[in-house]
């Protein structure tokens, strides 16, 4: 009897003591290890891998806030710093842009793939502020769709000759503008590109015939030339072209100093024809513009546009034209710049106009 309670003791002692052991002997499951931003280097600075993605994402933009004024009055020249509007009133004129860029890029068998997103906001005093997207298209490989910049003023692979103007943000007044398109860029070695693209013309179900635009160039060590070629086809009833040339030589042993000439043919005022904000049309124009680069912070532009034989539409009125400008660009501090434009622009039959703006630009 007293050996069967002993035993008893035991086995109910086991049972007590089981609890405790059953509880150390849980495995409890290990946190997730917490995956922190890898950077991407295959696409440039600024890129990161999308967590639980092989997508490589870049976030970029500005904001900048602008002082501008002019001399224009009723029946004097277009100004080149200004859109087009009443600009008569006298006094300044103040404006502010909010610009995001969303850059997203992955590698494929068939080369890169791209989307593209811009987000922009601008207050210039007529009511505007709500952001909106300026910009959005898709590239795989040398192929672009979208709404983006005019194959006219940019392109893959297009380096020196992309924003084809002065060196300023102005441009002296080269035409900037953007299109829904689809594009396909070619890119040979040596620095070789070519580029066809397919533009919309605005007048949707107005005919299958898009505009079209083709550029061939080259961008090496001393500098880049190219050559571009844009037909509108459908222009007061008819059609348009023009034709234009370029050459950017880098200056040698002063970085940043560059020397950019420019000609442009059109044989009416089509939408790439354009010379000026304004769209102020020549049949013949030549542009040169220089930059010298003082020092990695400081740089100081001159440039001179001439417009020979200006159009009225389908027709040539014999008049000519001219502007030139000036522009300093300073960064005080790395990603704060610091600008100034002036430009004076002149028609024969009008007065001159002289206009131009500070702004202060924090990239990121």
């Amino acid at each position: 009897m007293k050996k069967s309670l002993i035993l008893l003791s035991s086995a109910f002692g086991a049972l007590g003591a089981m609890p405790a052991w059953s509880a150390d002997a849980v495995m409890l499951p290990e946190p997730e290890p917490v995956e922190y931003v890898r950077i991407c280097d295959a696409y440039g600075a600024g890129f990161f891998y999308i967590p639980g993605t092989e997508t490589c994402l870049a976030m970029s933009g500005y904001v900048y806030y602008q002082i501008g004024a002019e001399s224009r009055g009723v029946g004097d020249t277009p100004p080149l710093t200004f859109h087009p509007g009443d600009q008569f009133n006298e006094g300044f004129y103040k404006t502010v842009r909010a610009r995001v860029n969303f850059d997203a890029r992955s590698q494929t068998d068939w080369g890169t793939l791209r989307s593209f997103i811009r987000l922009e906001a601008n207050w210039n005093g007529a009511g505007d502020g709500p952001a909106f997207v300026d910009q959005a298209f898709i590239e795989l490989g040398g192929l672009r769709m979208g709404y983006t910049e005019s194959a006219w003023t940019s392109t893959q692979g297009g380096g020196v000759s992309n924003f084809p103007g002065s060196h300023s943000w102005s441009g002296l007044g080269y035409g900037y503008q953007q299109r829904p398109l689809i594009a396909y860029t070619y890119t040979a070695g040596n620095g070789f590109y070519g580029t066809l693209s397919l533009e919309d013309d605005t007048l949707a179900g107005d005919g299958y015939m898009p505009d079209v635009v083709a550029k061939v160039g080259v961008n090496q060590g001393w500098g880049g030339a190219w050559a571009q070629f844009g037909y509108d086809e459908s222009f007061l009833g008819t059609d348009g072209y023009a034709a234009k040339l370029g050459l950017h030589l880098n200056m040698p042993n002063m970085p940043g100093s560059s020397l950019r000439l420019i000609g442009t043919y059109a044989n009416n005022a089509n939408i790439y024809s354009t010379g000026q904000f304004d769209a102020i049309s020549s049949e013949w124009s030549i542009l040169a513009s220089y930059n010298q680069q003082f020092t990695e912070t400081l740089g100081v532009s001159v440039a001179g546009h001439y417009y020979n034989n200006l159009h009225a539409g389908l027709a040539t009125t014999g008049i000519n034209a001219y502007a030139a400008e000036t522009s300093v660009v300073w960064f005080p501090v790395s990603q704060f710049e610091v600008r100034s434009e002036l430009a004076y622009s002149k028609i024969e039959t009008l007065d001159g106009t002289v206009s131009g703006f500070l702004r202060f630009t924090r990239y990121f």
